[in-house]
């Protein structure tokens, strides 16, 4: 009662506090009435216990024999074994790959020509980059935003490879060169259905000789529970999906371009 005015008691509430105090107190409840056991509450199961080490990693054993064991064999008996797992690390490696095409003669005819299998197919011609490198560098820098410099200065400190990001720039290129093809199905299968959302976010952008940032615009198009598509377009106005219908996917109808237009002009009132 004096205690803050949050607090503060109010005085109607003091007879419903004294209410039933007295000499011989009437029970509200009735004595005849079943009483009715609370409910036992039921334990939480607890959860199921996942291995500390994931089962699908591939296994390799080490066999640890005391000294007295491996100086003479013969002279014990296996009796059990104790077992201890661990995560082991195998950092990445960087070899060289040697393509030796060996030339051949007749021997019976010496001066036909010489035979030699041709070069394997080659994702860059001349170049030095395995397809395995180049996957590597695009996922590095694609999937776990690397950049170039950082992997440039990687290859150098680890594993002693002078590899520019000029270099490096030029590969990323030819690999989106090559999975375009894997793009422009994507692409496909999401434009061509019946249904897909579209959206846009706004990007800055450098422009070179302008001195300054633009703004352009990140598209994404994307079919519910199924692929997703990104686009890259400096606006935002109608032209750009009759622009995306015209250079990527020249092969749908222009049905489905002008239906896609007018989904946009009604997102945009």
């Amino acid at each position: 009662m004096f205690g803050k005015s949050s607090e503060a008691l109010d005085p109607h509430q003091l007879h419903l506090l004294l209410e039933g105090v007295g000499p011989n107190p009437v029970p509200k409840t009735d004595p005849c009435a079943q009483v009715v056991p609370a409910p036992r509450r039921k334990k939480n199961k607890r959860p199921e216990l996942t291995p500390r080490i994931p089962e699908h990693l591939p296994v390799i054993e080490e066999i640890v024999d005391p000294l007295e064991v491996q100086a003479n064999p013969e002279a014990w008996r296996l009796i059990g074994e104790e077992v201890t797992e661990q995560i082991d690390y195998d950092p990445a490696k960087l070899y060289r790959r040697r393509i030796i095409r060996r030339k051949y003669v007749k021997k019976d005819d010496a001066f036909l020509p010489l035979v030699i299998a041709p070069l394997p197919p080659r994702i860059i011609e001349g170049g030095i980059g395995s397809p395995s490198l180049l996957a590597f560098i695009i996922s590095s820098k694609v999937c776990y935003h690397l950049p170039l410099y950082r992997l440039e200065t990687m290859f150098k400190t680890q594993h002693g490879l002078n590899l520019p990001r000029q270099t490096m720039a030029r590969w990323v290129g030819i690999g989106a060169h090559w999975l375009s093809l894997i793009y422009k199905e994507i692409c496909s299968h999401v434009l061509s259905g019946n249904y897909f959302e579209l959206d846009e976010t706004p990007i800055p952008y450098l422009s070179p000789g302008h001195g300054r940032t633009k703004l352009g615009y990140f598209w994404v198009a994307c079919r519910p529970r199924d692929d997703t598509a990104y686009f890259w377009f400096p606006s935002r106005g109608p032209n750009v999906l009759k622009k995306l219908y015209l250079k990527i996917l020249p092969e749908l109808s222009n049905v489905m371009a002008m239906r896609l237009i007018q989904a946009l002009l009604q997102s945009e009132e």
